[in-house]
């Protein structure tokens, strides 16, 4: 008789416990600067310093780019195209399409820098050791013009940042036709940018080796031939929406009339384009210039110190944003020449000189900027008194209203209404009026603010008010303009005074 012995299941190992497989680094950069420049957006938002001067003004163009049209400010009066040819702006349309409020610009632009610190992290990654990696990804992204980009609410350029660094990442790698397929993208991003594009190609012409080299030349010149023609491109746009007919970029940067000094002196009240200069250069250490990476800086640079426009000189605006990817992948190609064979690592004196020099350049930008976010704030995590106050002044208003407001609150209105800046310079049409009295702003001062409402209230007219914003309704929609204490050039009777 025959049987079958069972079949017998051999036990189970014993469950080993999962590994957490780390992130890797430059994800772990990336997500880190996004927190850091996030948080340093919303910061200046939730303490009620944002203002109608930029993030009101691409709020709107992001809402016009949501609803299927061309990007269009009542801010500013005009189609956007007619005066940065920007169209790398309809990213901040897909984000206000995502979720309509002005906050969605602000972590848009810190997506975008997180994504260059990333490129930054791991490029530094393949060339040099980790310690080195991480003190030129710590620059990178506490540099001032990074922080100074995402401290002054949003700007176009920030779509710039990534791209320059992706492009001077393959220049590293001596990936010299993707790098100029980088570049490309940035004559979408402002007109300013071809002769960036171009000197990226100039790079990767001066790199060219080995038996790609015709080829890779040939490439150069054709990109240089395509920056000049999108640069043509872009002025034309510019010049057929401009209500004007002119490229502000001409007026604005180089007109004599604005001119403090003559525009190729080194001094006005000092040393501002001696000061930029060195700032920039303090922000590699001073060694990134010695690789051939920062030619790519040269343009941004030219164009800044060639204008008589003073703003151009000054560090503490969103300017130097763009040259903050070049400074840290040039300073990636000049440590990995000091590498000890031996070793493998950079020698860590020089290392430690660059880090100090960096940092102590930053932190000297940080304290003479008019707003960085300060950790210890409380108003800096969450909305502040001020913020809720004009969110609540928001809400009282009618759907859609046409609404004046000064610089400061401005963009606090954008999402719900069709807002215009209310200044002392040239009256708009409006149907109310809003003010912030707390600060002084670009339009209007506090004493100013606080003298229209007074008037305001003694003419009878109707005022709603949330601690120091006020909405003040016009007896009929017409021209209203802020009385400025001290005289206004000659503008026509507001509609408060004139009636209708």
């Amino acid at each position: 008789m025959s049987s079958t012995a069972p079949s017998v299941t051999p036990p189970a190992p014993p469950a080993r416990a999962r590994r957490r497989t780390p992130l890797p680094g430059p994800v772990l950069a990336g997500v880190l600067a996004f927190a850091l420049h996030t948080w340093l957006g919303l910061a200046r938002w939730n303490a009620g310093r944002s203002g109608a001067y930029d993030l009101g003004v691409f709020a709107q163009a992001a809402r016009s780019w949501a609803a299927g049209n061309l990007p269009y400010s009542d801010i500013r009066g005009l189609m956007l195209l007619g005066e940065h040819f920007s169209p790398v702006t309809v990213l901040f349309g897909a984000a206000w399409w995502v979720w309509p409020d002005p906050r969605s610009l602000i972590v848009t632009q810190a997506a975008a820098v997180a994504v260059a610190v990333a490129v930054v992290h791991a490029t530094a990654r393949r060339h040099l050791d980790s310690r080195a990696a991480a003190v030129v990804t710590l620059l990178s992204t506490t540099s001032y013009g990074l922080v100074s980009l995402t401290r002054l609410d949003v700007h176009e350029v920030c779509f710039a940042v990534p791209l320059l660094a992706l492009s001077c990442s393959a220049l590293a790698d001596r990936r010299l036709t993707a790098a100029m397929g980088w570049s490309l993208p940035l004559l979408l991003v402002k007109e300013d940018q071809g002769p960036t594009v171009a000197a990226v190609a100039a790079v990767a012409f001066l790199l060219a080796r080995g038996p790609h080299r015709r080829r890779v030349r040939r490439r150069a010149v054709l990109t240089v031939l395509l920056a000049l023609a999108g640069t043509v491109l872009a002025f034309a746009v510019i010049r057929y929406g401009n209500p004007d007919g002119e490229v502000p970029l001409f007026s604005l940067r180089f007109a004599a009339e604005t001119a403090a000094v003559d525009p190729f002196t080194w001094a006005a009240d000092g040393a501002p384009r001696a000061l930029l200069v060195l700032t920039v250069l303090a922000a590699g250490g001073f060694v990134w210039v010695r690789s051939p990476l920062a030619l790519v800086a040269a343009p941004t640079l030219a164009w800044r110190l060639a204008s008589d426009h003073e703003s151009y000189w000054s560090t503490g605006y969103h300017y130097d944003a763009v040259l903050m990817p070049v400074v840290a992948i040039a300073l990636v190609d000049v440590l990995r020449r000091t590498t000890r064979p031996t070793t493998g690592r950079v020698p860590a004196l020089p290392l430690a000189a660059v880090a100090v020099v960096a940092l102590t350049t930053s932190a000297l930008t940080y304290r003479d900027a008019n707003y960085v976010a300060d950790p210890l704030d409380p108003g800096t995590w969450r909305p502040s008194a001020a913020a809720q106050d004009l969110a609540a002044l928001s809400a009282d208003l009618p759907a859609g209203s046409l609404v004046a407001a000064d610089n400061g609150a401005g963009p606090y209105l954008v999402a719900r209404h069709t807002v215009r800046v209310l200044s002392n310079l040239e009256p708009v049409r409006a149907e109310w009026v809003v003010v912030d009295t707390r600060i002084d702003g670009a339009s209007a001062s506090s004493g100013a603010k606080t003298a229209f409402l007074a008037e305001a209230r003694a003419a009878g007219l109707p005022v709603v008010q949330h601690g120091a914003a006020a909405a003040v309704r016009m007896p009929c929609e017409g021209p209203v303009w802020l009385p400025e204490p001290g005289g206004n050039p000659p503008l026509p009777e507001p509609v408060w005074r004139a009636g209708c």
